[in-house]
């Protein structure tokens, strides 16, 4: 079986150019790595801004629904769902916004019709850009929550198996 967001992930990394990639690649590991740990049962995906650091790494900062209101209604994601990414891409080169698939209900404090509105997240969804490409790359990276008393995400096994890939080409 095919797995269409791993296909997608993969065509879509390895069709840039590879200073590009080299930086798209240190952002996304940045969120596969830090988001189990701003991650929680209750809250779900926080809303994470995660940005090249000048250093040859990256860095996560927490970023919250006051600084995305800049940009837009909360409600009107598309507004903000690229503005916040180009803003600081700007600044440093590659930059994410990394948010969680309940974002609107949220924002919203309700649910979508006929949705339960305490459903947990099940995908992280990460919003890229990059000052030498035009427009902006999405992402999508399912997860599962593991352990009772403790739970934690874990990321599916195709998430950085296909980023080791999109490396080695």
């Amino acid at each position: 079986m095919v797995n269409r967001e791993a296909t997608y992930t993969l065509d879509t990394l390895r069709a840039l150019d590879p200073a590009v990639r080299t930086d798209v690649l240190r952002v996304l590991d940045q969120v596969v790595d830090d988001l189990p740990a701003h991650w929680s049962r209750g809250r779900g995906v926080p809303q994470l801004l995660v940005s090249l650091d000048g250093h040859g790494g990256a860095r996560t900062e927490r970023t919250g629904l006051r600084e995305l209101s800049r940009h837009g209604y909360l409600d009107e994601l598309h507004r903000w769902v690229d503005a916040v990414p180009w803003e600081r891409a700007r600044e440093r080169g590659c930059a994410a916004l990394v948010y969680g698939d309940r974002v609107h209900a949220r924002i919203n404090r309700i649910g979508p019709f006929g949705a339960p509105r305490f459903v947990p997240d099940t995908r992280a969804h990460v919003r890229l850009a990059h000052q030498d490409v035009r427009g902006t790359l999405g992402f999508t990276f399912p997860f599962r929550t593991e352990g009772r008393l403790f739970p934690r995400l874990v990321f599916h096994d195709w998430v950085p198996e296909t980023l080791g890939r999109a490396r080695s080409r």
